[in-house]
Parts: C-alpha cells; sequence; structure tokens
C-alpha cells in the first residue's frame, strides 16, 4: 500500500471513532429533548398535559422524567443523538 493512502486511511477511522464519541449535548440540547417527550407523549395520550419532572444525562442519552397529572401517568423516556424518544418505565395510577 502506498504511504498516501495508508495516511488517508488512518484519518478516516480517527474521523469516524470522533464522530462516534460526540456528546449527546453537542447534539441535542436538554430543551430540545424535553420538547420531543412532550411531543411524543402528548401525540401518544391527548388526556391532560405532560410536564416535565426532572432530566439527567447518562451514557451519553437524556433520560427525562415526565408527569401527565389529569390521568396519572408517569415514566421515564430515553433520549437518544438521533432524537429518538424510547420509552424505558411508564405506569398509570
Amino acid at each position: 500500500m502506498k504511504s498516501n493512502t495508508k495516511v488517508l486511511m488512518l484519518f478516516l477511522l480517527i474521523v469516524v471513532l470522533l464522530m462516534g464519541c460526540t456528546d449527546i449535548e453537542d447534539v441535542i440540547s436538554k430543551e430540545e429533548a424535553k420538547q420531543l417527550v412532550i411531543e411524543k407523549r402528548t401525540t401518544e395520550n391527548t388526556d391532560g398535559r405532560v410536564e416535565i419532572i426532572s432530566i439527567e444525562i447518562k451514557s451519553n442519552s437524556y433520560y427525562v422524567e415526565w408527569e401527565n397529572k389529569e390521568n396519572t401517568e408517569w415514566g421515564i423516556d430515553r433520549v437518544t443523538k438521533d432524537g429518538e424518544v424510547k420509552m424505558v418505565e411508564a405506569t398509570i395510577e
């Protein structure tokens, strides 16, 4: 292999690794994560209003705790760097 090819391959490898290591806060803000959860929970259930209780970062994802007092629903959703909202836990009393 030519030296130029090796350098190019090394550069591409470094770029790919750095892209995978991007912090979630560099891609999605806390406010955007909150809004994504509110939209998802409002779309799935039109009874009541969803309120955000807390938000924290774990494993490079946002974990958003939410509550809907009017239908006694509570849960935690995980928001990924891609903006995907996944339910972690939920209860309805």
